[in-house]
């Protein structure tokens, strides 16, 4: 149970984190253009709206899947400045990855 919180904790900060870069950024005062807020939708909050589900249904397979798919652009996020708020995006990876194995770890046992 617990393992799945993790996963629905780093799928709603994720999604936070998308909200502030795209509507609040403290780093820019010039709003993103409809091509960066297609990406930050496509690749960043549609694979944390799937977390949420896969922390619900407690899958391992479709955690990973959300991990592999926002790593691209969360780790790009998470190295472009350092340091800044983006650098979150990394934690969210690594809270991605971890919980991916302890369900595995918990799946297994």
């Amino acid at each position: 149970m617990k393992n799945s919180i993790f996963g629905l904790v780093a799928s709603i900060g994720c999604i936070i984190l998308c909200a502030v870069f795209l509507y609040g950024n403290p780093y820019s005062s010039t709003p993103p253009d409809s091509g960066t807020k297609n990406v930050f939708y496509t690749m960043l909050i549609l694979p944390a709206c799937v977390g949420i589900v896969a922390s619900f249904l407690k899958n391992r397979i479709l955690m990973f899947i959300v991990f592999i798919w926002s790593l691209p652009y969360g780790l790009y996020l998470t190295v472009v400045s350092i340091p800044s708020i983006w650098n979150l995006f990394g934690v969210v990876l690594l809270v991605y990855f971890v919980t991916t194995m302890k369900m595995k770890k918990a799946a297994v046992t």
